[in-house]
Parts: structure tokens; C-alpha cells; sequence
């Protein structure tokens, strides 16, 4: 088990090792950027926006151009304080707020709207995070909570340095085998635990009440996808909620996870606010599209095999 920097600098050393649980979408991602322990990067990513260029102009530009999307939350009580924890991390990452990080305050919104996060002896799983917004997000929620974060190892890397940066002070280890994840799991200094996605099935060891995907489960292939959900479906936790959010169309389509009928659906619809996306071009709103650009979201309680 690796500790902090030590863990970065691990993963940084192992960007350009073979992975199988890559798709060949992934595989061409990943030989598109660099990065390095220290979080400086080279190259493009399709991980999401993370520009640096921070003004009061710009930021008063995503305010304006986020107030339609922002109505897509209104039924959520937690909305605002989900984007307040948005923006803390926003700033102590010095970027905007921008559209990227909205949804992701949308998406925690829906989630507190139908589940109580509040088990202590329970973790969260953030499966394929986009520069670690939504594992800082619920970080800063449930204090009290492990995170689990589980990617390929140069996008967790990027995961990981984003995460500190938006809260410096949380330990992290990052394991690679059962007996590590159950060290990670007993030591109370530790918050933030990394998974590489090759080792994904070593979660199964903890209790994980909340997984959250947003929008890369859509670009693995079908059998890494099925691993996940057995691993969901036999970890320790008595329950455990998933929030799934991809295009029902890509690498792998989102009918063919497999899903059951005996899992209790809370949510279950087209996803507006990762529909629809704003710019500086006019008519600075547009819709992604029908068929298969249609983006999809669902919050089930699964149905378990570990009884």
C-alpha cells in the first residue's frame, strides 16, 4: 500500500503499462496526453473541460449561460448546496465552475434527493471520475465515508492530483490486492482510496453503498462493465445504490449492462442536463441529439448476491 505522494509517483511510473481492462476507444485516448506526478500535463484529453482561464468576465459568462440547466435541478432540495461544494472545489482548483462541474452538482443533487448517505460504516465508489470532481464532492459530503476511486491508471492519476488540490489535507493510499484494501479500509487516517480499473475486483472486500458512473462506462467494452456490476452486486454492503449515467449508444450500449429485473429503480430517464450543453456560439444552447447521442441516467438499488 502506497501512501500520498508516493502513491502518484507509483502511478505516474505505470502511465504507459499495458491495461486489459482498456477498450480500444481507451487505448487511443490514453496515447493522446501525459501527465506527471506533479499534475502537469501534455496533450488532449476527452476527460472534460478543465481550462485554467479564470476571470470574473468568464465566470459571470458560465453563471448566465448555466441558468437553463440549472432549472433541470429544481425539484432537488440539496441543489444549492451541491453547487456551493462545486464551486469551493472550482476555486481551490483556480478554474471556473463551469459546465463540466454543474452536472456533476446536478447529478450529487438527485442522488441526496432519493438516498441517505449518512452510513459511516459504509463507502462510496466513483467509477471512471472526470478530473475527480465527483469523489471531491463526496469527499467534502460525507466526511464521515470512505471514497473509492477506481479509472485507468493515467486518468485515476489526473483523479487523484485533482482531488488534493481541491482538498489537500485528505490522506489517500492507492492498493493493488485484497489484503491492502483491507489495510486502506482499517486505518482511520485514510479517506481516499485509489483502485487501478485491473484491480477493480479487489472492491468486492468493501462495503460500498453508493457506485456512481458518469459517462465512461459507455466507453468500455461490455465484459469490464459486467465485472463492475459483479463486483457491485457481491461487495459487502447489505444494499448498494449505482448511479449510471452514459449514452445509451457507444462502445457498449446501455440496455445490454446487465441490469435486472429485481433491482428497485429510484430514477430512470433521458438526462437532461447532460443532454443539453451551452457555448459561446449561438444560439449558445444546444441539445446533443436524439438516438444514439441519447444520454441516459439511472439510480437503482441493485439487486445483491451476497446474502
Amino acid at each position: 500500500m502506497l501512501m500520498d505522494q508516493d502513491a502518484l509517483a507509483s502511478l505516474a511510473a505505470r502511465t504507459d503499462e499495458a491495461e486489459k481492462s482498456r477498450s480500444e476507444y481507451w487505448e487511443y485516448q490514453v496515447g493522446n496526453f501525459r501527465v506527471a506526478a506533479d499534475g502537469t500535463m501534455t496533450g488532449r484529453t476527452t476527460l472534460g473541460n478543465v481550462t485554467g482561464k479564470l476571470s470574473p468576465l468568464r465566470q459571470a459568462a458560465h453563471t448566465l449561460l448555466q441558468q437553463p440547466l440549472r432549472r433541470f435541478g429544481a425539484g432537488f432540495g440539496d441543489l444549492s448546496d451541491c453547487q456551493r461544494l462545486g464551486r469551493l472545489i472550482a476555486r481551490r482548483q483556480n478554474r471556473p465552475y463551469n459546465y463540466d462541474m454543474l452536472r456533476q452538482s446536478l447529478t450529487l443533487a438527485l442522488i441526496r434527493h432519493y438516498l441517505d448517505l449518512g452510513n459511516p460504516k459504509e463507502c462510496n465508489l466513483v467509477i471512471g471520475d472526470g478530473y475527480g470532481v465527483m469523489s471531491s464532492l463526496l469527499l467534502m459530503l460525507t466526511p464521515e465515508r470512505r471514497t473509492i476511486a477506481a479509472n485507468l491508471t493515467k486518468p485515476l492519476l489526473l483523479d487523484l492530483i485533482y482531488i488534493r488540490q481541491a482538498l489537500p489535507d485528505v490522506r489517500l493510499a492507492l492498493v493493488s490486492d485484497e489484503d491492502e484494501l483491507l489495510a486502506a479500509l482499517a486505518d482511520d487516517r485514510i479517506r481516499l482510496i485509489a483502485v487501478p480499473a485491473d484491480d477493480a475486483p479487489i472492491i468486492a472486500e468493501a462495503a460500498v453503498g453508493l457506485a456512481v458512473n458518469v459517462v465512461s462506462m459507455q466507453e468500455m467494452d461490455l465484459p469490464v462493465i459486467s465485472e463492475y456490476f459483479r463486483v457491485l452486486r457481491g461487495n459487502r454492503a447489505r444494499q448498494t445504490a449505482f448511479y449510471c449515467c452514459n449514452r445509451l449508444f457507444k462502445v457498449a450500449d446501455f440496455e445490454d449492462y446487465p441490469w435486472r429485473e429485481k433491482d428497485r429503480v429510484l430514477h430512470d430517464s433521458s438526462c437532461s442536463w447532460s443532454q443539453w450543453y451551452y457555448s459561446a456560439r449561438p444560439p449558445f444552447w444546444h441539445r446533443r441529439g436524439y438516438g444514439e447521442k441519447e444520454v441516459w441516467h439511472r439510480l437503482a438499488l441493485l439487486e445483491m448476491d451476497n446474502s
